[in-house]
């Protein structure tokens, strides 16, 4: 025997999932809609006559009938062997929208996603499709709709528009609700724009994400390097990634640990980039690294190694710095371990021989647990006599 909770819940379901929404949408038929449930046994009757009386009296209460909307209640009379005739429930049904609407509560929202859909035809029809497949999505962003079709209308009559989010004038809409809506503003504009109108190679909205694919300016990471082989007064520079042009060197060292940047000896015709807080991939759109000898200097670790397998994988110049078995046995008892959150034990495809042995060492434990050397535990005159040698 259903409940009242139960129906309520069987009716909210095509509400919930958008299954009426999309119905309405496409002007398919969704009424009479049947609430299916279990009819009362003739053992049930025998052994639970009571209960059954008041389960028809509760239903026949909430019903159309007494209420005036809501649910119809269909009857079938059964004859039983010991109680005789008795009338019970065969189906629950739902006549009409109105009477649905009104059972589950939903006749304003209705209303207000029957607007919405009206205004998105009119105003921004190419979003239509997001609206007939999601259209549950657009009660989630009922109250802001209106300002998220007026930021695509935007956008639409001025693509990529390279000024930041700050400038771009919208009535109604200020630069914080751009910022906190980028992840269905980024679904609506994939829909309202032409593909070559934004970058669809760019996914996601972390590191500047939305900014990169519809055009906009952002605070772009600063890469800071040190010239090597300069006598001019300036040689420790931070500039924005699009403008760090190449400093006219063909060797480029590059390490993630600050003081080993600040301290990196002198090196004919190099530089040393460091401190990259978005880390070795905001430099991947550096075109002119291509072409120049590129030395990594990373920790001896399972992420180290990942992230030269990384740097390879763009650049094919690349070889290591002091990331070696003879540099890590020197430092045996200067290792820390690597936490077990930050270990790359998955496969790497851009390393040397000698690197990929030492990498799985490392990620199989076979020198000792999570065995980590830091770049800045090694001694400055390994640094010294590696550059010396030739190493790099």
């Amino acid at each position: 025997m259903i409940s009242q909770k139960e129906l309520q819940k069987k009716a909210l379901r095509p509400w919930a999932s958008g299954a009426f929404l999309k119905s309405w949408l496409n002007d398919e038929v969704f009424f009479p809609f049947e609430i299916p449930f279990k009819t009362p046994s003739g053992r049930t009757l025998s052994s639970e006559f009571i209960q059954v009386r008041d389960w028809i009296a509760e239903m026949h209460r909430h019903s159309r009938a007494v209420t005036g909307s809501g649910y119809q209640l269909e009857y079938r009379t059964i004859s039983h062997q010991q109680l005789g005739q008795q009338r019970l429930p065969r189906k629950i049904l739902f006549e009409s929208r109105d009477d649905w609407l009104a059972f589950i509560g939903q006749q304003s929202t209705f209303k207000q996603f029957q607007a919405l859909a009206d205004q998105t035809r009119r105003q921004l029809p190419q979003v239509m499709p997001l609206v007939n497949s999601k259209p549950v999505k657009v009660l989630d962003y009922a109250d802001v709709w209106p300002q998220l079709i007026k930021v695509c209308r935007y956008f639409q009559l001025n693509s990529q528009p390279d000024r930041y989010i700050r400038q771009l004038d919208i009535q109604g809409v200020d630069t914080k609700f751009i910022e906190s809506h980028k992840g269905v503003l980024s679904e609506l504009l994939m829909l309202a724009l032409e593909p070559e109108e934004f970058d669809d190679s760019v996914s996601g909205i972390a590191e500047n994400g939305f900014e990169r694919r519809f055009g906009l300016r952002y605070d772009e990471p600063l890469i800071r390097f040190r010239l090597l082989d300069s006598t001019a007064p300036v040689t420790d520079m931070s500039v924005p990634l699009s403008q760090f042009v190449d400093p006219g060197v063909s060797r480029v060292f590059i390490t993630e640990n600050k003081i080993n940047g600040l301290t990196f000896p002198s090196v004919k015709d190099s530089i040393v980039i460091f401190g990259l807080g978005y880390g070795i991939r905001s430099l991947f759109s550096l075109n002119w690294l291509e072409g120049k000898q590129i030395n990594y200097w990373g920790d001896i670790d399972t992420h180290g190694f990942s992230m030269l397998s990384q740097l390879r994988g763009r650049f094919r110049k690349t070889r290591s710095l002091l990331m070696d078995q003879a540099t890590l046995e020197l430092h045996l008892p200067l290792c820390v371990e690597e936490p077990e959150n930050k270990r790359f034990l998955a496969d790497l495809a851009n390393l040397t021989s000698s690197e990929q042995s030492l990498f799985d060492a490392l990620r199989q434990n076979k020198l000792s647990k999570n065995l980590r050397l830091e770049q800045e535990r090694i001694a400055f005159s390994c640094l010294r006599e590696a550059l010396a040698a030739g190493a790099c």
